[in-house]
């Protein structure tokens, strides 16, 4: 009797379990490198848990990084703690955020997703004017925990030529000023009309805003240079929004 030939077969039995082991593990392995993992903080209309589809800031970036077959999962989170853990490489990316060149030293930024413009809400008894930033020195301001508000009333900030008390919430600051206990609460227009509407009408009768834009701005989704595929997400993601735009242009554009 041949021994070698059960033998064989032993052998091509193991390789071919072997094959099979080490392909489930490969695949595995590649499709968790196909998923993104995006923390962000709540900002409604633009992004929050509890939007539908979390937002359409969401939506854009997940159909980006779907168009070249990515998958997007969000982890919200307060936005001190989603910056903080994606800058440690915790996360993918964070979202979204305005360009700030202290950023730079730990995240890269990705091609704008979307556009705001931030205007100073204050209580309708107390009348308000300005036309340049200078006119609001003296002012206590309320903020948001981790929110830049651009160069110009940043430094406004740093200098203390105004103050300003920062709390998790836009809500917080809303109704912190229907109690006149801040004089000003800078914050994007459709954000802040939203969170308002959200308030019992006391509130919202006791709140309004100047028209003029101090900050029109893009955001950007942030990656963490902690992270090595990093620069190869924002390229990725790039395209993907590339496409996106060049697909919503040329449906806005039918008759």
């Amino acid at each position: 009797m041949d021994l070698r030939l059960p033998f064989r077969k032993l052998v091509t039995n193991i390789i071919f379990a072997l094959s099979i082991v080490l392909g489930s593990s490969f695949a595995a392995q590649s499709s968790e490198n196909k998923i993104v993992k995006i923390s962000a903080g709540e900002w409604p209309p633009f992004i929050g848990q509890d939007l539908e589809n979390n937002g359409f800031v969401a939506e854009i970036i997940t159909e980006a990084f779907a168009s070249q077959g990515y998958q997007v999962q969000f982890y919200f989170l307060p936005w001190k703690r989603a910056y903080n853990d994606t800058q440690q490489g915790k996360y993918d990316a964070s979202a979204i955020w305005m360009f700030d060149e202290k950023r730079t030293e730990h995240f890269l930024y990705s091609d704008p997703v979307s556009q705001e413009q931030f205007v100073f809400f204050h209580h309708i008894d107390t009348p308000f004017e300005w036309k340049q930033m200078d006119d609001i020195k003296g002012k206590h301001l309320g903020g948001g925990l981790g929110y830049s508000y651009g160069e110009e009333l940043n430094k406004l900030i740093e200098q203390g030529q105004v103050t300003m008390s920062r709390v998790n919430e836009p809500k917080q600051n809303l109704l912190i000023l229907a109690h006149k206990r801040i004089d000003l609460f800078p914050e994007e227009v459709h954000i802040g009309k939203y969170t308002l509407e959200q308030q019992p009408i006391g509130v919202q009768q006791q709140i309004t805003y100047h028209p003029t834009p101090f900050l029109s701005n893009s955001n950007f989704l942030l990656l963490p240079k902690a992270n090595n595929r990093s620069d190869e997400l924002r390229k990725i993601f790039n395209q993907g929004l590339k496409e996106w735009k060049a697909k919503q242009s040329t449906t806005t554009s039918k008759p």
